[in-house]
């Protein structure tokens, strides 16, 4: 079965005239090896700005986020679920499997209530969530979303290498494609109203990252790009990057627009910072403000 490009049509005029809510929605956390998350940066620098606990693991955060357009109500990625065995939960250190639907609780929202699901990109921590393993069998948590997440992600994930292999899982992938839930994005633009996104190839091939127009701001939901805060200076690469020269050049050309233009970066896996600015300095780019997103200004 192959996909033709995707052509999105949305009455902006509609959306423009409503309440546009942005509410971030946990889905839990887990743990990383700093010396993953940081790569060549030695552990007696980054040590000093992210902690680690005695075995060196780094805690990550889970965070999802909703947009809120009266009917409709896009939530940007889904966290992990509950497919994996105890071992690879207790190893990666993934804590409340249900806090997704918990947490879209206690916002009012229901599960239900979601219209479409934005994958940045299809590794494990970003769309497994999206299904639940109900005695063995699969079941969509979603039952009224599409899925939306670029083709040229999804054409990778079948033939990725063995270095990223075991980041995808094949049996929830194949069940969100039998579903018939799944749209593939083949060009960067307007996705839905005041929701463009682009394509970053530096981590995984057709990452695709959502620039959220809201009031007189833009919100930058931050993926894998720029993991956390802490990453921010150029050369901080995580060694999960696939292409980490091609996504240290991404990362540059992105961190002089954001600088230049103020952009808000909300990052998916900062345990410790939800939202900051970035400014551009002779020593390099730095961290501007740093905040929640109930904090702005």
């Amino acid at each position: 079965m192959e996909f033709e490009p995707l052509i999105i049509s949305s009455n902006f005029d509609y959306y423009n005239s409503i309440i546009m809510k942005i509410i971030p929605i946990s889905a839990g956390n887990f743990h990383c090896d700093g010396g993953a998350l940081f790569s060549v940066i030695p552990k007696k620098l980054w040590g000093k700005v992210y902690p680690a606990d005695e075995n060196n693991f780094t805690k990550l955060a889970l965070r999802c986020l909703l947009i809120d357009y009266g009917e409709q109500k896009i939530l940007i990625e889904a966290g992990i679920g509950n497919h994996f065995p105890e071992k690879h939960l207790q190893n990666n250190g993934v804590e409340n499997e249900n806090c997704l639907e918990e947490s879209l609780k206690k916002n009012g929202y229901t599960t239900d209530d979601i219209t479409d699901i934005i994958f940045t990109h299809l590794h494990w921590d970003h769309c497994t969530g999206a299904v639940k393993n109900r005695n063995g069998k699969l079941l969509p948590v979603f039952t009224n979303a599409k899925y939306w997440c670029s083709k040229k992600q999804w054409e990778h994930s079948k033939i990725s290498n063995p270095r990223e292999k075991a980041a995808y899982h094949k049996g929830v992938l194949d069940f969100i494609f039998k579903s018939g839930k799944l749209n593939l994005v083949e060009n960067e633009g307007e996705l839905f109203a005041n929701i463009e996104v682009r394509f970053f190839d530096g981590h995984t091939p057709g990452q695709m990252i959502p620039f959220i127009r809201y009031e007189d701001k833009t919100v930058v939901y931050m993926a894998d790009l720029i993991p956390t805060s802490t990453n921010i200076p150029l050369l901080w690469l995580a060694a999960y990057d696939l292409y980490p020269v091609k996504a240290m050049e991404e990362k540059e050309l992105f961190l002089n627009e954001t600088a230049k233009n103020g952009y808000i970066l909300f990052f998916e896996h900062d345990f410790y910072t939800e939202c900051v600015t970035v400014s551009k300095t002779e020593k390099g780019f730095v961290l501007k403000d740093k905040f929640t997103w109930l904090e702005r200004g």
